[in-house]
């Protein structure tokens, strides 16, 4: 009887680890300067265990060859120190290959070697025994844990054009993929590479007709381990809609096995109908609509093997939205000064 009681204690504490695990942030700024320390501390509060944070190649590579850490140093050794894991975002061509960092790299030999030089130099940084984790990491936080990348994620919503110049196109994108799986696999056998996030809905191809029609390339499923969503939605029902559509496409590629994550989720606090699209809710509709998405994409984790959930954002950017995003000014569960909003709270209700 003792045993019974203890393994009847034991499976509420099992559940509620896996969620800590299960719920994550995005940290996006108008500037990478906008990082501080009081992010970082903030961020450990918060309980989550990944933050997706966009490793752009434009500011790490300003000039061939030349590559400068300090900023994703700063960032990917702040949140280790504080038990986080990084999910970076790679993308952002720099202005000595592309005119716009929207482009990818994909024109010429030259544009696709750099990019796969950028990839292979990132991984050897922060991947496992990378070259970070041994010196400066230890260095600005002895005693801390390393927390090495696994996972990096190739681009950010080419299923928009403002993200995918000249124009959104599965091919292309698959053709990027298949040289960022080759790269990243050559300098860490073990490392997953995740295909990019989109919303559902697009102005120019839904998700799941954008990755339907990256299946018809050959090779598509052999180049990525984790697919993406970014579910952005009216309301919670609607949210479930995209991710079981996404699901009915990747079964029905065969790829049903394969994790997904939603490495964007999120409404802003703004007043209800400021803004298009239905996406801000209040501040108490902000903390109303976390805590459905998250409790209804909690139930359905296993039946459409949901790995991550990341909201996004953690903090409002400074003075106004994130590339002109109509909610994401105000998005955050903090304010940009960092005052708490009522979604705070409920984020934690899920992580603690």
């Amino acid at each position: 009887m003792v045993a019974t009681v203890a393994l009847l204690l034991a499976v509420p504490s099992a559940q509620a680890k896996g969620s800590s695990h299960f719920f994550g942030l995005n940290w996006a700024a108008l500037r990478d300067r906008d990082w501080s320390g009081k992010d970082a501390r903030m961020l450990g509060k918060s309980g989550a265990k990944t933050v997706r944070w966009s490793m752009f190649w434009a500011r790490i590579e300003r000039s061939p060859g030349q590559f400068d850490w300090t900023v994703p140093d700063r960032v990917v050794g702040d949140l280790a120190s504080k038990g986080i894991k990084v999910l970076p975002i790679l993308s952002g061509t720099p202005s000595w290959l592309a005119k716009s960092p929207s482009k990818p790299p994909l024109n010429s030999k030259k544009e696709r070697n750099a990019w796969q030089g950028y990839l292979r130099e990132a991984v050897k940084r922060y991947g496992p025994n990378g070259a970070y984790w041994s010196g400066p990491y230890q260095a600005d936080h002895p005693g801390k844990s390393a927390r090495p990348i696994t996972v990096w994620q190739i681009w950010n919503e080419p299923n928009l054009v403002s993200h995918f110049k000249p124009h959104p196109s599965p091919g292309r994108y698959v053709h990027l993929l298949k040289i960022s799986h080759d790269a990243i696999g050559k300098a860490d056998p073990k490392a997953k590479a995740m295909f990019a996030g989109m919303p559902g809905y697009s102005h120019q191809i839904d998700a799941w007709d954008f990755m339907r029609r990256a299946y018809h390339k050959r090779g598509a499923a052999h180049a990525f381990d984790i697919a993406a969503l970014h579910p952005y939605a009216h309301n919670v029902p609607q949210m479930l809609r995209s991710v079981k559509r996404v699901r009915k496409v990747m079964r029905k590629a065969g790829d049903g096995h394969k994790p997904l994550w939603i490495t964007e989720v999120g409404w802003g606090s703004a007043p209800r109908k400021s803004t298009p699209y239905r996406l801000t809710k209040g501040k108490k509709g902000q903390a109303k609509i976390l805590k459905d998405s998250f409790h209804a994409l909690k139930h359905k984790r296993r039946d459409w093997h949901v790995k991550r959930v990341l909201w996004f954002n953690f903090r409002d950017p400074r003075g106004g939205g994130v590339e002109q995003c109509s909610f994401c000014s105000s998005s955050g569960l903090l304010e940009h000064d960092f005052s708490s909003k009522p979604s705070w709270s409920a984020f934690r209700s899920f992580t603690h």
